[in-house]
């Protein structure tokens, strides 16, 4: 099977996970608003949030990873579509599993089996780059995003070591989801952003310029445990506990500076990307350096607390990573590499109609937010959001469309880079 197949192949089933997860999201949202019989609502938002990590963001980061970083004497062994296979089959099980059951026997075996396929992924890519000649900086932010997408199992483990002894320690049990939605947003998708991003643009460094870039990369790589700290302020108050997570703050004001002295650097390079992909790939920082605010303001107590009480915060600032930083620089990066043509006004005007709910959708969310710290709650954000999610449904299955559309008119597109402006 040749590498531009391959790469077709996964990246466009990538995308019809993102098509399943958008209408998970817009049946979540109805069944909210009207009676649904049948159909259990915890059932779908567990369905939606394994699938969302696995079946569309695990997917399209690590097929992305295998294509574009390494070269293809190893990007073209056979155990990497064993192991998207594996991905894909198990992340279909937990959808369908999770829908019929929600927790239980069959669910955990398929969360249990993507785990374990996840594990045997992150050694053999760790190993393979580390033959490559990829920048230390790639491989430092690589290998640690596959070190806390292992680590990040310790959650799922807990809750299910948990539920099998009927456990009803409530804070065991948030403590063990905020380790694993830490150690996947903050560690593995970030981490997994950001080698992308520096390995598209690798060749614009100058020596001196990589060395801050080095910087960085060790600088957010390191930060990650140390901010996990900052997940545990809403119920542990000791000094311990504090000072790990300002050194995490710390790390992450730091490692920011560095980024925006290494990306200003290559100023000129901007001139030669698209600009339509270059606006996609600054809201997605901007929806970056949004998280951190968010992430790093919790360390007031008063903050924390009230930002961890309220639901619709809580689901705006987890879209906020999810969608608006991850997800449009996945897309981002696919118009950048030619997985998607971003020649065509289709192609385009897909992508916006997407973003365009993307943001309306955080507005929303916490608009809701801070009013209902406020106390000012109104029943038509609930009309609202159902309205965003089939916005987001829409803008998801027109870049589809696009895709589709792309392959049947020139199936070797992956191989036609679009990094000029027309």
């Amino acid at each position: 099977m040749s590498k531009n197949y391959s790469k077709n192949l996964w990246t466009t089933i990538a995308l019809i996970n993102l098509c399943v997860l958008a209408i998970l999201g817009v049946t979540l949202r109805s069944k909210i608003l009207f009676p649904m019989h049948g159909i259990q609502f915890s059932n779908i938002l567990h369905a939606h949030s394994h699938f969302a990590f696995a079946g569309w963001i695990t997917l399209a980061l690590v097929t992305l990873m295998v294509f574009e970083i390494l070269p293809e004497s190893l990007s073209s062994k056979r155990s990497y579509s064993q192991f998207f296979t594996g991905i894909m089959i198990t992340s279909w099980g937990m959808l369908a599993t999770f829908l019929y059951q929600g927790y239980g026997l069959y669910s955990n075996i398929f969360s249990a089996l993507f785990i374990f396929v996840t594990f045997a992924f992150s050694y053999v890519f760790i190993r393979d780059i580390l033959k490559t000649d990829t920048d230390r900086a790639v491989k430092t932010l690589i290998i640690s995003a596959l070190l806390c997408l292992v680590l990040s199992s310790v959650g799922p483990f807990t809750l299910a070591f948990m539920m099998a002894g009927n456990s009803t320690n409530n804070l065991l049990y948030k403590d063990s989801i905020y380790t694993y939605l830490h150690l996947q947003y903050n560690g593995f998708f970030t981490l997994s952003v950001f080698a992308l991003l520096l390995h598209a643009l690798y060749k614009n460094f100058t020596v001196q310029q990589l060395g801050k870039v080095r910087i960085f990369a060790s600088l957010v790589s390191f930060s990650v445990i140390p901010t996990l700290f900052i997940s545990y302020l809403w119920h542990y108050t000791n000094w311990g506990v504090l000072i790990s997570a300002s050194i995490g703050i710390f790390f992450i004001v730091i490692s920011i500076a560095y980024f925006f002295i290494a990306l200003r650097s290559i100023k000129d390079h901007r001139f030669t990307i698209q600009p339509f992909i270059r606006r996609i790939g600054i809201i997605s920082i901007i929806a970056f350096l949004l998280k951190s605010l968010l992430q790093t303001g919790t360390i007031i107590p008063s903050l924390g607390k009230l930002v961890y009480g309220d639901r619709a915060i809580i689901i705006g600032y987890l879209h906020l990573v999810l969608l608006g930083f991850v997800t449009l620089y996945i897309l981002a990066h696919m118009l950048y590499s030619g997985i998607l043509n971003g020649h065509t006004r289709f192609t385009r005007y897909a992508i916006r109609v997407f973003t365009g709910a993307i943001i309306t959708n955080e507005v929303i969310l916490m608009v809701q937010g801070f009013g209902n710290m406020l106390m000012f709650s109104y029943s038509i954000y609930t009309w609202l959001l159902w309205g965003t999610s089939l916005w987001l449904l829409t803008g998801a299955i027109m870049i589809f469309i696009a895709r589709i559309y792309a392959l049947k008119n020139k199936p070797d597109l992956a191989a036609q880079p679009i990094r000029t402006v027309n």
